[in-house]
């Protein structure tokens, strides 16, 4: 990474920039110079891969011919493999066979020639045998279960990010891209599915068949998809592209409303990249179980069942925008990441940053009343205090192995990327940014990337000097928080005023001073006032405000990635006027304050107080933020004798929203209504709302005996609260309808229900159910984050995974083994917690885990100096806010205030 210094703001954008001299930005692509851990003298041009995997020993046996191009002699090949037996490796056209050596740690085989093998073009071929594994890596497998009671089993496949070497020796590094043809036998009653259509299908004896794919185009390693099982489809076609949606028998139905979202989107894609979708079939595999998420193999995507199938009566709102998003996600890598991939991981923002972007713009447009970039705010939240911390990262960074490139699959890499792509869509223009996408897309289908070629061609389409400007974003970690100081008097109805900017951090003292390039927009006024734009670059610039009687709203829109901390009286004006200003100006008011209430810079009165100026029939994006600042709160109470007081505070809060919402949907009420009562709901709930939890328990015993009587988006809710007051019965009862369910979505909120439990004994027995065979291993073992997050039993999960360990990492997949240990320990809130997690991975865990372990660590330790800091004035708050209303029963005040 070059390091950057930043020059005077207050110019214009070509002035400012061309006084900064800024070192040399990163490198556009080079083969030559990709980091990796593979050799380059030889690469892979084509693989003839032939599979057999058995469902009863669930072994695979394999072999494959790959094209090479020896491009300097050698006299060795090393290429990945893990967890393979290779028995055979030779050059088949020079009849020359190989010593075959496997490092286990470097998960490499290093094939060893006789005779020097001179350059150009050769054959090697290659016998192996591995696994079909549990856990969602390489191939894998999940049992299910039938609407009418058969267990059965299908094959899926997960390769990324360095997961194909478990099924097959490849190149496994993005940068090597090749073609891929895939042959494989399997019984005859399955349906095998690839990137490619079926080229052919034979009979073979003992009840198999043997199916032969087309050839893919050139594409990255990770990208292979394989599965197979007794398959239902439904099916279309759009512009030239045959669609399906397959499933697992009694369930295709469900997939139509996912079917309709690829057929609108599709098109909606050829046209904004300006390249085609290249490849003449595109399906969507339902996965029940297996592993959560989907995963964009390219003209074969898999899903979890829950993310693709939706189903009437019985799915949310919640579940239909999900699906949505997630199509739109997956479908945009097919583009970014599948046609152009980035060369390596430290770019993986290139695939990630631009599909979480492009989801929400393809949602919002054939969906605008969800009001999707205003929710999003949340998911930018995540992101802005992750950034915040000392655990950052930048956008762009080092990745040096398997493991790390794992780690970076995080919300940095994901939502701030999205969050800086917008904010400079917003600053370019959304005419000239989709010219220069359309550009970068046809300039390098079917090679790799790195961000220097995109900013390359959005420079191009812009005449803006885009890598000056967003090196600052990318290339270093954290953000800045802008304030606003006048500089001088009114003339002429202007006042002159000094912008400036510092690194905004969290529980970070020691954090590097930096500087970034920041396009500001800002408002003066309500009515809907026009919005200006600036850029700041330096510690701090002149801004010209157009009235010096009302107070100047930063980030208008929010739209951009910073915080704003207004003087006092500036804060107080913005306050006053809240009614006034637009929803995503209110809601960036609202984030920011809770975010300086997070960093010491003000205190959760300014925060609470503001909270009270959403009126009930606000937009749901401020309401989502109201009530997530509150369940954080509620944690840091846990345990804590003013959590009684903070609860009541949190009923009062929100009873007018609720008597607004109620039950019931209203006739032609918002759809964004059904996913604010299902949250209110909760959060009464969850805070003891005696009438909320009655009506939910009543709900749900009228569902025991007719099911159709609680609609899809009720279901969350009722259960979640039914599940959280339960006695052994009720408990029991949600039991046997999670063993019953035969889709995912149903069969989570079940287990989920369970996992609320607060009494310690139920809390108990779902923990004993993570180590058995009743749920596929991913979901049974995230059983234990459950009870230590939604069940509030942080420390009965802890001692239980410390028991359990081996079990239980056994059954996550290795792409997200180390979070998971990392994310059990997620819900303490004392530095004592925070060393042990730490001392705990030291001695239990391999190096690699210590990423994700030290960020949970740190937040951790966070917690507590904000208990400290903020519960006093919390609990105060909460007692005088409850009391000033005439609350009959006090009794949880006393000894607090």
């Amino acid at each position: 990474m070059k390091i950057r210094t930043f020059c005077s703001g207050g110019l214009s954008l070509i002035a400012a920039l061309a006084l900064c001299h800024p070192a040399a930005a990163e490198s556009k692509f080079s083969f030559e110079t990709t980091p990796g851990q593979l050799p380059k003298a030889v690469v892979p041009k084509h693989y003839a891969i032939n599979l057999v995997p058995d469902p009863k020993t669930l072994t695979v046996r394999g072999s494959e011919t790959i094209d090479i191009d020896v491009r300097k002699p050698t006299r060795t090949i090393t290429l990945n493999a893990l967890e393979l037996q290779i028995s055979r490796a030779a050059l088949s056209d020079l009849k020359l066979p190989a010593k075959i050596k496997i490092d286990d740690k470097q998960q490499t085989a290093i094939l060893t020639f006789a005779r020097t093998i001179a350059a150009g073009s050769h054959k090697l071929v290659l016998d192996f045998r591995g696994r079909v594994n549990q856990a969602a890596q390489g191939l894998f497998y999940t049992r299910y279960q039938t609407p009418d009671g058969q267990q059965k089993l299908m094959f899926g496949s997960q390769m990324e990010s360095t997961d194909a070497r478990r099924l097959f020796p490849n190149w496994d590094e993005p940068v090597f891209r090749a073609s891929f043809q895939l042959t494989v036998s399997l019984p005859q009653a399955f349906t095998a599915v690839s990137n490619m259509p079926v080229e052919r299908e034979e009979p073979l004896t003992g009840g198999y068949k043997r199916v032969r794919f087309l050839s893919t185009p050139p594409m990255a390693s990770y990208l292979v998809v394989l599965c197979a099982g007794e398959f239902e489809a439904v099916s279309d076609e759009v512009e030239g592209v045959k669609l399906r949606v397959l499933t697992t028998e009694g369930k295709k139905e469900q997939g139509r409303y996912a079917l309709g979202v690829l057929k609108q989107i599709l098109p909606y894609y050829n046209d904004y990249f300006g390249v085609k979708y290249p490849l003449p079939k595109l399906d969507m595999i339902a996965v029940p179980g297996g592993f959560s998420g989907a995963m964009e193999n390219w003209g074969g995507i898999t899903y979890n069942e829950a993310v693709l199938l939706y189903d009437p009566a019985r799915s949310s709102q919640k579940t239909k925008e999900d699906i949505y998003k997630t199509v739109a996600h997956e479908v945009s890598h097919q583009w970014f990441g599948d046609l152009v991939t980035m060369a390596w991981w430290d770019n993986l923002w290139l695939n990630e940053g631009f599909a979480s972007w492009m989801e929400n713009k393809a949602t919002d447009h054939f969906n605008p009343e969800w009001q999707v970039w205003l929710r999003e705010n949340a998911s930018k939240e995540r992101a802005m205090e992750a950034d915040a911390r000392s655990t950052t990262h930048p956008i762009q960074q080092p990745i040096k192995d398997p493991a790390e490139a794992a780690s970076a699959f995080d919300d940095i890499t994901y939502q701030k990327g999205e969050s800086i792509i917008r904010m400079f869509e917003g600053y370019l223009g959304e005419e000239k940014f989709k010219g220069g996408i359309r550009s970068y897309m046809a300039a390098h289908k079917y090679s790799s990337t790195t961000t220097a070629d995109l900013w390359q061609e959005l420079e191009r389409a812009s005449g803006q000097p885009v890598g000056t400007i967003a090196a600052s974003w990318t290339e270093q970690p954290g953000f800045p928080v802008l304030s606003v100081q006048k500089a001088g008097g009114c003339a002429q109805g202007k006042e002159q005023l000094t912008l400036s900017q510092e690194r905004f951090t969290i529980h970070d003292p020691s954090a590097k001073p930096l500087l970034w390039q920041v396009p500001v927009n800002y408002t003066q006024g309500s009515d809907n006032p026009p919005t200006q734009t600036t850029l700041i670059g330096s510690r701090s610039a002149p801004l010209t405000a157009d009235s010096c009687a009302v107070p100047l709203k930063l980030n208008a829109g929010d739209t951009g990635y910073y915080r704003v901390q207004y003087s006092d009286a500036d804060r107080r004006a913005l306050s006053a006027a809240f009614d006034e200003l637009r929803a995503a100006d209110q809601l960036n008011l609202l984030s920011d304050t809770w975010a300086l209430v997070k960093a010491g810079r003000a205190t959760s009165g300014d925060y609470l107080s503001l909270a009270q100026k959403v009126q009930p029939q606000s937009n749901v994006a401020l309401w989502t933020q109201v009530i997530d600042a509150l369940g954080n709160l509620d944690e840091l109470q846990l345990g804590k004798p003013g959590r009684s007081a903070f609860q009541a505070y949190g009923r009062k809060l929100l009873q007018p929203l609720y008597e607004r919402l109620g039950w019931q949907a209203q006739p032609a009420e918002p759809q964004t209504d059904a996913l604010l009562r299902n949250d209110v709901l909760t959060t009464l709930g969850d805070f003891g709302d005696e009438p909320v939890i009655v009506e939910a328990q009543r709900r749900f015993a009228s569902f025991l005996k007719a099911p159709e009587s609680l609609s899809g988006n009720l279901r969350p809710a009722v259960l979640h609260i039914v599940g959280r007051y339960a006695d052994q019965q009720t408990y029991d009862q949600l039991h046997n309808l999670g063993l019953k369910a035969t889709g995912t979505e149903e069969k989570n909120q079940f287990y989920g229900a369970m996992a609320a439990a607060l009494d310690p004994k139920l809390a108990q027995q779902t923990l004993a159910l993570s180590l058995g065979d009743e749920l596929e291993p991913g979901a049974a073992s995230n059983l234990v984050r459950r009870v230590a997050d939604v069940g509030e039993h942080p420390q009965l999960a802890w001692e239980f995974l410390k028991a359990n360990l081996q079990p239980l990492l056994a059954k996550q997949a290795f792409f997200s083994r180390y979070t998971y240990v990392a994310n059990v320990a997620n819900n303490f809130n004392d530095d004592a917690h925070a060393q042990e997690l730490l001392d705990f991975a030291r001695t239990s865990l391999p190096p690699e885990a210590m990423i994700e372990i030290k960020k949970i660590a740190e937040r951790i330790a966070f917690r507590d100096e904000l208990q400290q800091r903020e519960l006093p004035k919390i609990d105060a708050w909460s007692c005088k806010q409850t009391l000033g209303s005439g609350t009959a029963n006090a009794s949880f005040c006393v000894g607090v205030q």
